[in-house]
């Protein structure tokens, strides 16, 4: 097996994974963006209930990068749905644009930030994740 399917072996408690396995694994670090945030967040609550919580606040990471920059009004939704999430959730990782605390670019600030780390897993809205 390569490092990814060793990885995900250990966090499925699996021997083997290959290519096309579907597996139950430990997550470590899930991260959400802007773009995805809004559905995920929906089907989040739609699944487990308007009052549910996440399963670990301090290894679910939030950041707005993509809409960040625009003056639309259903893009700049997208981030206030995130802000009222982590509010919601207690959210210790949000890095808010325009606040000290804005990491810029999820993919990256993931790596920055020290969030994602050899041997772990991390499951990320963004296609670079």
């Amino acid at each position: 097996m390569n490092i990814t399917e060793k990885i995900i072996a250990k966090k499925a408690k699996k021997d083997i994974v290959k290519p096309g396995d579907l597996v139950w694994a430990d997550i470590d670090i899930l991260m959400t963006h802007d773009p995805c945030s809004p559905g995920v967040i929906s089907i989040f609550k739609q699944n487990f209930g308007k009052t549910a919580k996440v399963w670990n606040n301090e290894r679910h990471v939030m950041i707005p990068d993509h809409f960040i920059f625009t003056a639309d009004e259903k893009s700049n939704a997208n981030i206030r749905i995130m802000r009222e999430f982590a509010s919601e959730q207690n959210i210790k990782y949000f890095y808010d644009v325009g606040t000290p605390n804005y990491k810029g670019v999820c993919h990256i600030a993931l790596a920055e930030g020290g969030h994602n780390l050899p041997g772990e897993l991390l499951l990320g809205t963004d296609s670079h994740t």
